[in-house]
């Protein structure tokens, strides 16, 4: 079991990015970066779409992340924005106070998520897309897990 399989990154990607971004692909992107460049292992596994990477695992976990109303996913326009509600604020506040005291490797992978945040936050989901890791990735024949 690797660490982020205990740590939610998907929604750790959502509330160190001040709990919005703008566009699912960018949201995909956000987190192929974070597996690309930060992690040795992760529990997050991409296949390859038009578009490059994508995080098949991320809908479905959004889904639930909305069920349990901790996030709120705008689909009336494209991008679709994704903010975390009150309730996901909240739960993040006491979800990382208690991993901070009970998990040794919880703040590396916060600190890992962070730093993917404040490299590629401020950039579109185009122009990730145009980096040479996301061209390399979509160099794999589509629907092809990525190692």
């Amino acid at each position: 079991m690797t660490d982020d399989e205990t740590h939610h990154p998907r929604l750790l990607m959502l509330h160190e990015s001040d709990g919005r971004i703008e566009g699912r692909a960018k949201y995909h992107k956000l987190l192929f970066n974070y597996v690309d460049e930060e992690t040795e292992e992760s529990s997050l596994d991409f296949v390859v779409e038009e578009r490059g990477p994508y995080d098949p695992g991320l809908s479905q976990t959004m889904q639930q992340y909305e069920d349990l109303g901790l996030i709120e996913v705008d689909d009336d326009e494209e991008p679709h924005e994704i903010e975390e509600t009150e309730k996901g604020q909240r739960y993040m506040s006491g979800y990382e106070r208690a991993k901070e005291r009970l998990d040794t490797a919880f703040q590396q992978t916060k600190e890992r998520i962070s730093s993917t945040v404040k490299r590629h936050g401020d950039k579109s989901a185009n122009e990730m897309v145009e980096r040479e890791n996301v061209q390399k990735a979509k160099d794999n024949p589509m629907r092809k897990e990525l190692e």
